[in-house]
């Protein structure tokens, strides 16, 4: 990345986000629980629940798959992802990104992806330093 980073952190596990996936998981699981489906699509809807808790749990809250971002440096507009399995890219800050005090949503823009890439970053993933940092400079972005 050109230049010398404004904001550079690495990610840890979160887990207020793992709760939260999990709450919401099984509030989709209760929904699908009261309609009047027959048993096997019943069945079929709490599996792909239950793959769905298991990607985005294995994804951003344990961060285990290749995929995972370990790192995120921030630049300007610009910013710069290294995920589990060592690659990375460059991208900028979407206007899509969401920030609050409870957390933040960061989309980027990447020539690499098609679609805007984004992750949710709640404040026990990061230092309370570095988030604080962060939710100033996306504000100002």
């Amino acid at each position: 990345m050109p230049g010398a980073s404004v904001l550079d952190f690495p990610v840890k596990p979160s887990t207020r986000f793992a709760a939260l996936l999990l709450l919401l998981h099984l509030a989709a699981a209760l929904v699908v629980s009261v309609t009047t489906m027959p048993l096997p699509a019943k069945l079929l809807m709490f599996l792909v629940v239950a793959l769905s808790l298991t990607y985005y749990l294995l994804r951003d809250v344990l961060l285990l798959l290749p995929g995972s971002w370990h790192e995120i440096s921030l630049d300007q507009n610009d910013v710069s992802v290294v995920a589990r399995n060592g690659s990375g890219f460059l991208g900028q800050i979407a206007s899509q990104t969401v920030v609050n005090p409870y957390f933040v949503v960061l989309c980027v823009k990447s020539d690499k992806h098609r679609k805007l890439v984004c992750r949710v970053i709640f404040p026990d993933s990061i230092s309370p330093g570095a988030f604080r940092e962060l939710c100033v400079h996306l504000k100002f972005a």
